[in-house]
């Protein structure tokens, strides 16, 4: 059954029924509170701080387009997944295929192919065939591993585990495993944060329920990590993260406290740290530009980019809580540069995007940015690729070699006939709906 009109009558008197009370001099106290994030602070510790001057500034689509790229090959990262599979014995499973793009187009780093199976049995009677070395096929160009999670480290979470272990250890592994075929003088972009910030969340809680702080194999993918931006570091070679999506709200809280204390906003209106960003980045003539676009259809070519300056965060964000114990600085995990130089940074870009703004976090390393013209060119390289898509072109070029379709889960599944996937009412109903 359909919404009838009636029913969306309805639904439109609901929506014209909310009162906004947001005021013109509220909108002005917006910037006051964008200056407090020069440097913020919790209980006398750094919780964010501003690289260099604290600004917002904007670009040129059109122009921004035209300029030439400071980079001659771009390379991307991605990789896709089945999603947990639960079996009829009480066996989790993900599986989680990893490839590497390029622009230009490399055929034989495309080519090559990482697959990760983890598992996680929930009794003594499934066991699987985990080994240590990577089985290859497709003459060398693929690689394939099994990890299980042990039992006794999961007591809950275990559909979501399985699945962070899987995409994590398979982007990591496929990025390290490609490094040496990579042109150092190209720039590394990152499919989501550049750290797994999910496992490094539960590595860095003390739980009885998930145990997995000295698992293991979440500590050989922590490893993985560093070890990346450790070839970055050492190449000088740019990496970012690209995240599409981010709906952290710890910024914002903290915000919250501090504005209340300087009596600048009676409440901010946000539920996340993305809609602050995007209020704060609004660009100011925003109204007059949608006005001359009614009138001149070129005047859309004009709408700006706007963007922050970087901020470190120098101690790490995970969830919902602050956390200043850091799996991190993990004192058996190697590194070869200073702590400082892994703290992760960000800036926030604004983007117009199919009749509306989209805010993206733009993710790095302190040890990369730090150097000036590293910052800025780096900056100026996220701002051409928005300029001439929608998302980076090489990052799509990843996330459609590496997706698995839904009827590709659908036969994945068939193929495990001694135990049968169970299935929900909503999956015999809606089919695949990729929670993950």
């Amino acid at each position: 059954m359909t919404l009838e009109p009636v029913h969306m009558k309805e639904i439109s008197d609901i929506a014209s029924e909310i009162e906004y009370s947001y005021t013109e001099k509220e909108s002005q106290d917006i910037f006051e509170i964008f200056k407090l994030l020069s440097e913020l602070r919790q209980d006398d510790k750094i919780i964010l701080k501003a690289v260099g001057k604290l600004f917002r500034a904007s670009a040129d689509v059109r122009r921004m387009s035209l300029t030439e790229d400071e980079y001659k090959v771009t390379y991307s990262s991605d990789s896709g997944s089945t999603n947990p599979i639960l079996f009829e014995r009480g066996l989790f499973l993900d599986i989680c295929h990893a490839a590497m793009a390029s622009t230009p187009t490399d055929l034989n780093l495309h080519r090559k192919r990482t697959i990760v199976c983890t598992g996680f049995p929930s009794g003594k009677k499934t066991k699987l065939p985990e080994n240590e070395s990577w089985k290859t096929f497709d003459d060398g160009f693929g690689r394939s591993k099994v990890i299980q999670i042990d039992p006794s480290v999961l007591k809950i979470r275990a559909g979501r585990m399985v699945h962070d272990y899987s995409i994590y250890a398979s982007e990591s592994e496929h990025i390290l495993w490609t490094q040496p075929d990579m042109d150092t003088t190209g720039f590394f972009i990152m499919d989501g944060p550049v750290y797994p910030k999910q496992l490094m969340f539960w590595m860095g809680t003390n739980s009885d329920k998930v145990l997995i702080r000295h698992d293991r194999n979440a500590k050989k993918i922590l490893q993985n990590y560093i070890d990346i931006m450790d070839f970055h570091l050492e190449n000088k070679m740019p990496v970012i993260g690209f995240v599409k999506n981010p709906a952290e709200t710890q910024i914002l809280n903290l915000l919250r406290e501090k504005a209340k204390e300087e009596k600048i906003f009676t409440e901010l209106p946000w539920a996340t740290d993305t809609q602050l960003f995007k209020s704060f980045l609004k660009p100011e003539n925003e109204s007059e530009a949608a006005e001359k676009k009614k009138e001149n259809a070129d005047s859309g070519n004009r709408f700006k980019i706007t963007y922050s300056n970087w901020f470190i965060q120098p101690n790490q964000f995970y969830d919902k809580e602050i956390k200043p114990n850091s799996p991190l600085v993990d004192e058996t995990l190697r590194r070869k540069f200073d702590d400082e130089d892994y703290l992760p940074v960000f800036f926030m870009v604004r983007v117009p995007f199919d009749g509306t703004q989209i805010v993206f976090k733009i993710e790095s390393i302190y040890g990369l940015i730090k150097d000036d013209e590293m910052r800025r060119k780096m900056t100026k390289k996220v701002l051409y690729e928005l300029s001439i898509g929608k998302v980076p072109e090489t990052l799509l070029k990843a996330d459609s070699i590496a997706k698995i379709s839904s009827n590709e889960k659908s036969e994945i599944r068939e193929l495990f006939t001694k135990d049968p996937a169970e299935k929900s009412y909503n999956e015999i109903r809606w089919g695949d709906l990729d929670e993950f």
